[in-house]
């Protein structure tokens, strides 16, 4: 492959597999001393795991199969168990599966997993393809990783070693794409120094810098495995929790706190943290949305005093919840009021609407998803063309072609639709259908040139 990128490399590989052996979940285990890095990983649901965690090597299957060099297959996984990873993949529905040694030049890198949901899966035959397999693609993964090293190092901040700012909003845009994909969750965690300073102009900026480094191995040492540190700017740093709720994350927070406030008690520093939570897709689909929501957690907790933590969900909350605002019939009035506005504006749109309603509903209907789903889509296929409000009505209702410039400000009107939609609170689950609906499987659309499944379902569907 010409590809540097173990994970293009790895999806072109599991797409060839396919046409050739059920697989149901894939992933390339690469071996960084005493730990276990799942590099890529390709599953038909979503996984506990995801791509980028890491794990202690110890015990694992990929230990033992490096030790052995030789391919291990657990026919029957729910009754050996041999492994305390079997545990992982049982509670994802893996019934067998297959640990391969990745072999380049003679030295073992990591392992090649494949498995089904279905026991006793695999021949002897198939399992000779899969070896042989194995053998072919371990040297470009071999070059792969050693590209990856590269590439890691311009992503990490050089003062804390936590991941750094740019690398942050790659990844928070990938999350968001996963979970508009999976229905998945996600929480960030926002820290702010307090009295940090102060601490810099009493002790000066070198000092400064140290304490930076030991608040960023204090935030690695608080979290847990599968969370990502980063530090953000300055003295602030933000935790991307995966698959965890805004109570749960609250806990990792509180903790993270603790250890903050320990630390510097000891080294009588005179600094604590605030920290300001908020969550995927409750507090925002959009990346800004979701910054500027833990932002907003993170200055109430500094205005209080400091030395808080914040969820974004109970400050944006308090304003309806006084004024005894009934959030379901309000949001069903707000749905009705844009539609509205919409007919008003260009009457076109309105009924080019109902009709993008009826059918992605009904595709919805016919793919089999759950009533609220099917809910979120019909509201989102209403509201899909609401931006166009904010498009000139000579550009609208222009005869003849129109120019690269006209067809600029035609483009902007997904996103001034989430920017409408998106400041209605129980509408926000909508935004991906909104946001996402111009967006093509070859990755030629707008606004964000998204491709195949990175485009969330609602938006695909609205396509249609």
């Amino acid at each position: 492959t010409s590809s540097m990128n173990i994970r293009d490399i790895f999806e072109s590989f599991v797409k060839e597999l396919k046409r050739v052996i059920s697989v149901d979940y894939a992933a390339i285990a690469l071996i960084e001393e005493d730990q276990l890095y799942t590099v890529a990983l390709s599953a038909e649901v979503p996984p506990v795991r995801q791509a980028g965690e890491r794990i202690p090597l110890d015990g694992t299957t990929t230990e033992w199969v490096s030790r052995e060099r030789k391919t291990l297959y657990e026919a029957a996984l729910v009754k050996q168990r041999r492994f305390w990873t079997a545990e992982h993949y049982i509670k994802e529905g893996i019934r067998s599966i297959v640990h391969l040694p990745l072999i380049a030049k003679d030295e073992v890198i990591g392992s090649l997993i494949i498995a089904s949901y279905q026991p006793d899966a695999y021949s002897k035959e198939e399992i000779r393809l899969l070896e042989h397999l194995a053998s072919q693609i371990a040297t470009p993964v071999k070059n792969s990783q050693l590209y990856l090293k590269a590439e890691q190092r311009s992503r990490v901040d050089d003062l804390t070693g936590l991941f750094n700012r740019r690398y942050f909003e790659e990844q928070l845009k990938d999350d968001i794409a996963r979970c508009s994909r999976y229905g998945g969750m996600f929480s960030l965690l926002m820290l702010d120094l307090d009295n940090f300073k102060a601490y810099n102009d009493i002790y000066g900026h070198p000092s400064g810098d140290k304490l930076l480094n030991q608040i960023g191995r204090i935030i690695r040492d608080s979290i847990r495995s599968a969370d990502r540190p980063f530090r953000y700017g300055g003295d602030e740093f933000i935790v991307v929790l995966p698959e965890t709720k805004d109570e749960d994350a609250c806990v990792v927070a509180e903790r993270v706190r603790k250890q903050v406030v320990d630390a510097m008690e000891a080294k009588q520093a005179g600094v604590t943290c605030s920290i300001g939570l908020a969550s995927y897709p409750s507090d925002g689909v959009l990346p800004d949305e979701l910054v500027t929501a833990a932002d907003t957690a993170l200055y109430h907790a500094k205005e209080t005093g400091g030395n808080h933590v914040y969820l974004a969900s109970k400050i944006l909350s308090e304003p309806v919840e006084k004024a005894g605002m009934n959030a379901r019939y309000t949001g069903l009035s707000v749905v009705y009021a844009l539609a509205s506005a919409v007919d008003t504006r260009d009457p076109y749109i309105y009924g080019h609407s109902r009709k993008v309603n009826a059918y992605a509903v009904a595709l919805a209907e016919a793919l089999g998803l759950p009533p609220e789903t099917v809910s979120r889509i019909s509201t989102a296929a209403l509201l899909h063309d609401v931006g166009k409000i904010g498009i000139p009505d000579e550009l609208l209702n222009k005869d003849g072609e129109l120019s690269d410039a006209d067809w600029y400000q035609i483009k902007l009107h997904p996103r001034l639709g989430a920017n409408i939609v998106g400041n209605v609170p129980n509408l926000v689950p909508c935004l991906g259908g909104i946001l996402y609906h111009h967006e093509r499987l070859d990755g030629n659309g707008y606004p964000e040139g998204l491709k195949g499944e990175s485009i969330p379902l609602d938006a695909r569907i609205l396509a249609i």
